[in-house]
Formats: structure tokens, sequence, C-alpha cells
């Protein structure tokens, strides 16, 4: 397929650059890109009508096993803290899970990620009742509607020694399936609850793992201070100690959160070259404060943990919130953590993202955005956060393919996905309330 958009404003992120012109795309790539392109033979041209085209965007840490979550019965009693939290609401939905609510989260979260220009899924999954296989269903689910992913699962102790090892299993599993892929449409990570529900031959097996196949490991850090609590009091050690003393600490690795780390393990990590995912809605939606981001000095990307897709919607929070905590952060800034996101998937895929130029995937977002304001790469970030929204996304291409036009999903019936997804989260619901906490 060859698709050549005209008439565009075309907003690179990574570095920020603005430029009128024009963006041809085949065979899965960019082709080419110039203020005028001279139409082929036998290529769709489309006029943008001078409204701004983006690099799709990328979620750095989501769980899409919460797509059927929207509108779920409360839990049984109000959860008090971040613990009841995780055990009255999110680690009842996922024992609750089977193959059929996997594959349709993953396709229910995948379709709203389309609908708000995101293209790529660095995903987290958890189906304790339903771990093998369940990657393999997680990935069906994207794939039919023609995203990219990043894929984990997540390993903990929490439901013993065989919980445990089927989920070691799943990672390998997959780790293995895409261990020869090389069409960038989707790769694997080592996968690992929190440092507090995984015992000391856990976390050194996840690194095992991770050394073996040459991945990073993806696990949610300091996300609440009963992360740093519990490895004090049960292993006499610090967090960071406890992850760097078993190789979690990899350049490859993703510490989501990193809510409540002193200076000392902002150093680590920083120095450590890993990634860190900020979640600056998920932070506040659990009360457990506000990640340092401006301290971090390793690259830093926005991830949504599961409250949706909305990319717009995350960058904005994330400045108003580092506003209210008197953070330190410019709007650049913000922009750079989206940037940052792309450069990370970017690593696991093999193909260039979040960039609008020759050769990097032919991942594209055209909007109805007609900026009634000057745009400037000196000013990019002030629009995206300010004027750009998910509503303006108009077009979206994966992989070189339309994907979404005129707000019409193509090649999937969304009406019947989403009646599906109706019947499928009644049955889940039904099985979260018959359980005990």
């Amino acid at each position: 397929m060859r698709i050549t958009l005209t008439n565009a404003l075309l907003c690179d992120l990574d570095p920020p650059r603005v430029e009128r012109g024009a963006l041809r795309v085949a065979d899965g790539r960019i082709a080419a890109r110039g203020t005028q392109l001279t139409p082929q033979s036998g290529e769709e041209t489309v006029d943008c009508g001078g409204a701004v085209v983006l690099p799709g965007l990328v979620n750095g840490h989501t769980h899409l096993y919460s797509a059927l979550a929207v509108g779920m019965p409360p839990p049984p009693r109000p959860p008090q803290d971040f613990l009841e939290i995780l055990k009255l609401v999110w680690w009842r939905l996922d024992r609750a899970l089977d193959a059929e609510s996997i594959e349709l989260s993953a396709r229910i979260g995948a379709l709203e990620a389309l609908r708000c220009g995101t293209t790529t899924l660095i995903d987290h999954h958890a189906s304790p009742n339903h771990i093998g296989g369940s990657l393999e269903l997680v990935e069906r689910g994207i794939d039919a509607v023609g995203l990219r992913a990043v894929l984990c699962y997540e390993a903990t102790d929490r439901h013993g020694d065989a919980g445990r090892e089927a989920g070691l299993a799943e990672n390998r599993r997959y780790l293995q399936r895409c261990a020869n892929r090389s069409n960038g449409r989707f790769a694997a990570m080592v996968g690992a609850h929190a440092s507090f529900t995984l015992e000391d031959d856990s976390l050194a097996a996840l690194a095992s793992l991770a050394e073996e196949f040459q991945a990073g490991v993806h696990i949610h850090v300091a996300e609440d201070p009963c992360d740093e609590a519990r490895c004090q009091q049960h292993d006499q050690v610090f967090l960071i100690d406890r992850l760097a003393a078993h190789g979690l600490l990899r350049p490859e690795s993703i510490f989501a959160h990193c809510t409540h780390l002193d200076e000392e393990a902002i150093a680590r990590v920083s120095n450590a070259g890993l990634t860190v995912a900020h979640n600056a809605r998920s932070n506040m939606n659990n009360a457990v404060g506000y990640a340092p981001v401006a301290a971090f000095r390793c690259p830093v990307m926005l991830g949504t943990d599961g409250l949706g897709a909305d990319l717009f919607a995350e960058a904005k929070a994330a400045w108003l919130v580092s506003r209210h905590e008197t953070a330190g952060l410019a709007p650049a800034d913000v922009l750079a953590m989206l940037a940052a996101g792309a450069r990370r998937a970017s690593v696991s895929l093999g193909v260039t993202l979040g960039k609008l130029e020759p050769d990097a995937a032919a991942d594209v977002v055209i909007t109805d955005y007609v900026p009634a304001t000057p745009l400037t790469a000196e000013n990019l970030s002030g629009h995206f956060l300010f004027g750009l929204s998910s509503r303006h996304v108009r077009d979206v291409i994966v992989d070189g393919a339309w994907r979404m036009r005129d707000r019409e999903c193509v090649g999937l019936d969304e009406h019947a996905v989403r009646a599906d997804a109706q019947r499928a989260a009644a049955a889940l619901w039904q099985r979260m309330a018959d359980m005990h906490a």
C-alpha cells in the first residue's frame, strides 16, 4: 500500500520539529518527506487540510486486562490503602479473567488506544487462573486492531510455587515466540509484579531469563511505600539494593512508577540507564503520591497503568500535577517523555518509532487540528498540552496500513466487538462477585 499525505503540518516529537509538507508511506515505512511530493502512479493521495500530523504515540506502561473494568461494581468494602486497592479490586479482577475476557480486554483496550492515536502498547499482563497461552491471547486481541505491542507476564509469588512457575514459563514461552521475529509488530520482555510479592529465588529466575534472552525486566518499583517497607522488614535490605543484587538494574529494563525512591536510589536507577514509566493519573487515583520525575537522569516515559490509553490526557495530567507539586518540569519535558516511550519501544521492536522521517515505521496519526495560533518547534509542547487532544484524532496508519479512516475502524467490526465485550464483562464481574477477597 502506498499513501501520500499532502498539505500536512508535520510535527515530530523526537526532537521537536514542525514543517509544512508532505509524507509518503510505502511498504510499512515512511518512504519520503518534503515540502512537496510528486504523486506517483497507483498511490492514494490524502489532503490533510493543513492539520497536524503526528507519529503514533506509545503507551509506556499499561494493563490491558483492565479494559473491561470500566463501570464494574465496587469492591466488597472501601479500600483503606494501596494494598487493599490491589487485594479488593485489581487482584480480584485478574483472578476472574478467562481466555475470552483476556482476548476481549486486549481488543477493547487496543481499540481505545487506536482512537486516541496510540499505536504501540507496552503491556504488563496478569491472569493467575489462566496463565499458559495468555500472552498469545493478548497478542491476538491487539493484532485484530492492527497495533504494535511489547508484552510480558506478571510473575509473582502471590499464588504459590505453581503460580510462580507458570508465570515464569509463560514469560519464557513468549520470549521464545518473539526471538526470531523481524516484522516489528510484537516483542517480549520479562514481566514481574513488584519486589514485595517476589521471593529471592523468583527474582533470580527473572534475572536469568532476562540475561538469556537479552531482554529487560518490566516491574513495578516503589509505587507505594509498602514496597520499600517489605524489603527492609523482610529482607533487611533497601529495595534498590535488592533489585540490583538480583541483576534487575539492566539498561533494557522498565521500572514503573518509582514514586517512593530516595535520592540515592534515584541516582542508581539513573546510572543504570533503564527507563522509568511515569503514570501520573494512576498515582493520583491510588493516592500513592507524586513520582519525582525531574530528578531522574535516565529516560522517563509516560504510561497510563491501565487507566485507558489516552496519551494526550496523560500528558496533560503529568504537566498539571507537576505544577501542583512545584516539580520543576517544563512543557518540553512532558513532550520528551512521549519521545522516550517511542525510543524504548523501538529498542524492543527493532523499528524506528516516534519519527516522521524516511525509513521510520509508518505509524502516523492524522488529526483535524488546524491551529488558530502559530505552531513551531519551540511551542509544539504548548499546543500538545493546551490545544491538541484525542478528540482531534481522525485517521491512523499503523505499519503502513489504514487502521482508522474518518474515525471508523478499518478491517474490524467495532460494534460486534463491543457487544461481545459487554457480554464478557458481565460474566467477568459475576465471577468477581462470587469469589472471596
